[in-house]
């Protein structure tokens, strides 16, 4: 997945108005370098539509510098699957009535 595809898709995706989401990425970046982006790239556009990135799954085994969280975000090791899972949530306000 390019970093202009993820863009794309978080930003048609990204739950805005509340809910949560998880995107998963198979393709991964051969480079830890690669992922560092991707994972910047997906805080970056939650905080622009008003979510917020809550949790980070990955092959720590092929990238163990990232560690157990990025940005403040919990970091968990996917093991051997080799994918990025990407877990988001908004809150909506509750108006009391």
């Amino acid at each position: 997945m390019t970093m202009s595809d993820l863009d794309r898709l978080l930003h048609a995706t990204l739950p805005g108005q509340g809910g949560r989401m998880s995107v998963t990425v198979t393709d991964l970046p051969a480079h830890e370098s690669g992922v560092r982006d991707l994972l910047a790239k997906a805080a970056d556009m939650a905080k622009l539509k008003g979510a917020r990135l809550v949790e980070i799954s990955l092959p720590l085994g092929r990238f163990p510098a990232i560690g157990a969280k990025y940005r403040g975000v919990p970091v968990r090791d996917c093991g051997p699957s080799g994918v990025l899972r990407l877990v988001y949530d908004s809150e909506t306000a509750t108006i009391a009535a």
